[in-house]
């Protein structure tokens, strides 16, 4: 086992560790409900909100206090939320350090779903942070773990673990998990969450990039890796050491050598682009030619300024003289390497050998993202199709309006009546597009029943909206580019 890092003691415990946390309502739910937030962060001002909000009331408070917030509590309050644990036997685990009858963390330990997952405390960026730090789960790896496709069975790779989050997602559907790290610490914490939330398909190896798996192949990939583009070497987690995207560009690259056919990979990306150029081209280059369909998925385009703010804003927070002198040494390096535009996005991989592979494009919208999985592979499936289909094809597929679709209507006065101004489709689940749609196309939906053919059901709006012959013949090559871009985003399903 790594040096600073939970574990030792006797690991029996651990079930006891969890039931206690369970027992005690440690959970999401409850910790967005006492503290009116999810966007938990550690600086000191947030924190002092944050543990007004909590109280003392309860061993919910108790535990929360010490393992979110950071902050010490009374041995004997923790004696009663622990119990039948000792703290000694926390202590032994590398849980807390106790010292005249206050107990501190030695590390964060949070719910998220049905899983307990620690890692380092304190903050994730700034002075006085080892290069080996372990964050916690942060937004990337909600991201990750939204997008990722979980089918049943198989073997997966999480590729730079980290905490570990993703393998134990991970192992909840699959036969065999193998976690992989360059930061034995990180190895270390993945390894006692595992053991804590009692999880033992999990195989994990040292090593970097695709070096521990060598000629393994996997049915499932997720990777987020230190996709950061900077001049620094200084956190394991957030910088490659490489120069601009090339970790990235590797990374999809093995990814894709590494799938076995029909398997997907999930990997996190940044790269450079040019300002008024299409984000897309660089990520196109990456992946033409690797054996796989890609989906290209793109949430923010940032600027040199803003994203090395964005990046630096701790060390801000920590010194201003130093954040000055980062924020111009980040500058003058992106400005060396030329890059004026910054993608953050994710790219979408499935194995498809023997065949011309295909790469749509599409926005990430994040801010509405739901676990995206059956979404994914609808969309795959759509796309599959449409490869293959003229037009004429097209027009003989029965199609079915996914149920998790909502409608919206913007609407105004006119003339004594209320009339739509603008009309919205939205998906409900899954990446959550949303879509600008028509009368026309608004008529067409209802009938979408998995049943008609579209031919047929392109007629029957055609009567509905009483065309002549000849508006008729434009109805319909009019409408199949709006059918199959329906069909691109999952909004309509192939029966």
């Amino acid at each position: 086992m790594a040096s600073n890092v939970p574990g030792g003691g006797d690991e029996r415990a651990l079930p006891a560790v969890r039931a206690a946390l369970e027992r005690a309502g440690y959970t999401s739910e409850r910790i967005e409900g006492r503290l009116g937030t999810d966007e938990l962060s550690s600086r000191p001002i947030d924190t002092a909100v944050h543990l007004r909000r909590l109280g003392e009331s309860d061993d919910f408070s108790t535990l929360a206090r010490l393992f979110l917030l950071g902050d010490a509590v009374e041995a004997e309050r923790l004696e009663k939320a622990a119990a039948p644990v000792p703290i000694e036997e926390l202590s032994a685990l590398g849980l807390v350090s106790a010292a005249q009858g206050r107990v501190r963390a030695r590390v964060r330990l949070v719910p998220h779903g049905d899983y307990y997952v620690a890692s380092d405390a304190g903050p994730e960026s700034g002075l006085d942070v080892p290069f080996d730090h372990v964050p916690g789960i942060q937004a990337p790896s909600v991201t990750l773990a939204k997008l990722a496709v979980r089918n049943r069975g198989g073997h997966a790779l999480d590729l730079g673990t980290g905490c570990g989050i993703q393998a134990l997602l991970a192992a909840k559907h699959v036969d065999r998990v193998v976690a992989t790290d360059v930061n034995r610490r990180a190895l270390g914490y993945a390894a006692f969450n595992a053991a804590l939330n009692g999880i033992d398909t999990i195989e994990f190896r040292q090593g970097d990039g695709f070096a521990p798996v060598e000629e393994e192949c996997f049915d499932l990939i997720v990777a987020n890796p230190p996709y950061v583009i900077s001049p620094d070497a200084s956190y394991a987690y957030r910088d490659s050491g490489l120069p601009a995207d090339e970790l990235c560009r590797t990374v999809v690259q093995k990814a894709a050598a590494h799938l076995t056919e029909g398997g997907f990979a999930h990997v996190l990306v940044s790269w450079a682009h040019p300002a008024a150029g299409d984000w897309a081209e660089p990520l196109k280059a990456w992946v033409e030619g690797c054996g796989c369909d890609a989906w290209l998925l793109h949430y923010r385009t940032s600027d040199p300024i803003a994203h090395a703010a964005g990046w630096l804003r701790p060390l801000g927070e920590s010194d201003a003289a130093l954040h000055t002198d980062a924020l111009d040494r980040w500058l003058e390096h992106l400005r060396r390497l030329q890059i004026d535009a910054i993608g953050y996005g994710a790219i979408v991989l499935r194995r498809r050998d023997g065949g011309r592979n295909w790469i749509p494009t599409d926005p990430l919208p994040l801010e509405r993202l739901e676990p995206a999985g059956p979404h994914t592979l609808r969309v795959f499936a759509a796309q599959d199709a449409l490869e293959q289909l003229d037009d004429l094809g097209l027009l003989e597929l029965p199609l079915a309006l996914t149920p998790s679709h909502r409608l919206q209507q913007t609407l105004a006065a006119r003339e004594g009546a209320f009339v739509a101004e603008s009309q919205t489709l939205e998906l409900t689940e899954g990446l959550r597009f949303a879509v600008g749609v028509d009368r026309h196309t608004v008529s067409l939906l209802p009938h979408f029943n998995g049943r008609r053919p579209l031919r047929d059901v392109l007629a029957l709006a055609g009567e509905t909206f009483e065309l002549e012959p000849e508006e008729r013949e434009r109805f319909v090559p009019a409408a199949l580019p709006v059918v199959r871009r329906l069909l691109e985003l999952g909004f309509l399903e192939l029966r």
